[in-house]
């Protein structure tokens, strides 16, 4: 092994673990803006146990309240969490 790929694989090892820590507060940083939480349409239709367009047919009847936060399709969580935990919304078996 020569000094050069000592050096890479040195800074490798170091960066590394870094690189990774950021990636995770950045994910996190995504799912909330300005002290909001949101989760995204894939979030949703998980917990929902819904498809993308059961997603968007609750949309439309007003059930939620879709925003574009930085390019993505969220839905406020507290919103959603209280509208589950009040019966407005239910959860279905299906997508799991």
């Amino acid at each position: 092994m020569d000094n050069s790929s000592s050096m890479r694989e040195a800074v490798k090892g170091f960066l590394l673990p870094i690189l990774k820590e950021c990636m995770v507060e950045l994910k996190n940083e995504a799912n909330s803006h300005n002290g909001k939480q949101f989760y995204t349409r894939e979030q949703v239709c998980a917990k929902l146990g819904i498809k993308t367009t059961s997603f968007y047919r609750l949309a439309k009847k007003g059930k939620i309240t879709i925003l574009k936060v930085e390019g993505k399709t969220v839905v406020d969580a507290d919103e959603l969490d209280e509208a589950i935990s009040e019966g407005e919304i239910v959860r279905y078996g299906r997508n799991k």
